[in-house]
């Protein structure tokens, strides 16, 4: 079927082509937690340079929850947007005053984390603590409306109940957290927002893109 030869495809497509991150390198929730937060809307470059400064000075929740806002805004001067120093230091709080300073493992307990959405707390679910849920943004979204015409009709496609039934049934039961790492890597280096590598996409078989042709021979 379609989709399977999607995940086929995709997962092999990542084995060669798979980026390398420090935050990849860990399955600490802490850490995982720290590198989502930064990458929000964020050019992962800039998150690549500060992110290993943040561990070394803040290796725990707790050197945040101890630490005064001015200093940490210190470490946003590389990527800008100050006011996340302020998202997380309330963070820390809530997690070291309300659960013990362990980063939570549900769902509904890291969405009452404040800036923490959907696609963070399913970030961090799977890639933290290994559970199987998919994770949805604008560019996720993206690949699954050029090859499978996936749409919505509301102003915020990653909150459409439709999208997310779709994603979960796109998730595979096994290389969950393979599959979505590759659809990060494979949004970001061929099905791109701009200039989508059209031409040598290993998808061109089943993209419905490619085959009415509105593509890009990059």
């Amino acid at each position: 079927m379609k989709y399977n030869y999607f995940k086929n495809q995709i997962l092999k497509w990542h084995l060669t082509n798979k980026k390398e991150f420090d935050w990849r390198n860990t399955d600490e929730p802490y850490k995982i937690l720290l590198s989502e937060i930064l990458l929000h809307k964020t050019d992962v470059k800039k998150v690549e340079k500060v992110y290993p400064k943040f561990i070394k000075k803040y290796p725990t929740i707790y050197h945040i929850y101890n630490s005064d806002i001015i200093s940490l805004e210190e470490m946003f001067k590389g990527i800008g947007l100050f006011y996340r120093a302020n998202r997380l230091k309330k963070i820390s709080q809530n997690i070291v005053e309300n659960f013990n300073g362990e980063i939570p493992n549900t769902k509904e307990k890291l969405m009452s984390l404040l800036g923490v959405g959907s696609y963070i707390s399913n970030a961090v679910l799977c890639f933290a603590f290994k559970k199987r849920v998919p994770i949805v943004d604008t560019n996720i979204i993206r690949i699954y409306n050029r090859i499978f015409k996936l749409e919505s009709k509301k102003n915020r496609p990653r909150n459409d109940k439709i999208v997310w039934e779709f994603a979960w049934k796109m998730l595979p039961k096994e290389s969950y957290i393979e599959y979505n790492y590759a659809l990060l890597d494979f949004s970001s280096d061929v099905c791109r927002a701009r200039n989508p590598l059209c031409k040598i996409c290993v998808m061109r078989n089943i993209c419905e893109n490619w085959k009415k042709g509105e593509k890009n021979e990059g």
